[in-house]
């Protein structure tokens, strides 16, 4: 192989529009142009910013019944502001297991998506 294969996540979801823009607020990405009101609704990693090269949301239409067995980590420098912002948003939060100063935050989504939000208080 000559280079390596890119690599994109995709999260399937009720409401692709919803849950990019969850997203977009959270991790800094940048939403495709006209990526309204379809299937699918790309978010695309900026210039300096860490992480995959994009998020895409796909539009489903059966809802979550089991746990994910992949799920996006977020790093962060102090969890308890940004924890407060997306519930605010729309998050739910389902638990949290201290280890020291890594804590981790379990949480849902929007969607019902699991993601992480690792870091202090």
């Amino acid at each position: 192989m000559s280079s390596p294969p890119r690599i994109g996540i995709t999260m399937d979801c009720p409401d692709p529009d919803r849950v990019a823009s969850f997203w977009e607020k959270f991790i800094g990405y940048e939403r495709r142009a006209n990526q309204s009101g379809g299937t699918y609704v790309t978010i695309d990693k900026p210039s300096g910013v860490t992480g995959p090269p994009h998020l895409t949301f796909q539009k489903v239409p059966e809802p979550k019944v089991a746990k994910s067995r992949a799920h996006l980590d977020l790093f962060v420098e102090h969890a308890v502001p940004i924890v407060e912002e997306m519930i605010a948003a729309g998050a739910t939060p389902i638990e949290t297991t201290e280890a020291g100063e890594w804590t981790t935050r379990i949480l849902l989504d929007p969607a019902g998506n699991e993601f992480c939000v690792i870091g202090p208080d």
